[in-house]
């Protein structure tokens, strides 16, 4: 009896994000991913249980030291947008720029869109615009997405040791 092969999360990861790549993110599905690394759509689905499941394992394979400097951040008392900031801020450029990349294209699917919108949600919770305090965290917030952005998507042509000044103000 033949043994039945193992599936490789990396490799369906690494199948994910090609496809989000090569057709944009409204080609991926579970039985995308499947054809792509050579396995039955069933072990893709087993693998990830949903399409969250998939976003979220793909967001962690871009970029595997986030939730560690997130949360590392939080225990050491910052907001969440603090340890946004300085997670995001202290990660490589080309890991910002994969999820940079990804994060766009995945907004153009509304099912990924909304899965997106709750993330920020959970984690950014406390936020409120009835402060001027917490105004002022939800601008930070934006400015960094924007900087992100117009960074890692080469909108904006700024000098590296310049964009590096932006996102250290950023973090103060």
């Amino acid at each position: 009896m033949a043994r039945k092969p193992s599936i490789d999360k990396a490799r369906l990861l690494e199948a994910a994000e090609q496809i989000i790549v090569a057709r944009g993110a409204a080609a991926l599905s579970f039985d995308a991913i499947a054809k792509a690394a050579g396995v039955s759509k069933g072990g893709v689905q087993n693998t990830f249980g949903t399409k969250e499941g998939l976003l979220a394992a793909l967001y962690e394979y871009l970029d595997s030291g986030y939730q560690a400097r997130f949360d590392s951040a939080r225990a050491e008392g910052a907001s969440s947008v603090d340890a946004y900031v300085d997670a995001v801020t202290t990660a490589a450029s080309a890991v910002n720029q994969r999820i940079a990349a990804f994060s766009l294209a995945i907004t153009q699917e509304p099912e990924s869109r909304a899965c997106l919108r709750a993330w920020y949600a959970e984690v950014f919770n406390q936020l409120s615009a009835a402060t001027p305090e917490g105004r002022q965290e939800i601008l930070r917030l934006c400015a960094l997405e924007g900087a992100l952005m117009l960074r890692f998507m080469d909108l904006l042509p700024l000098q590296d040791s310049d964009w590096a000044q932006v996102f250290a103000d950023l973090r103060q």
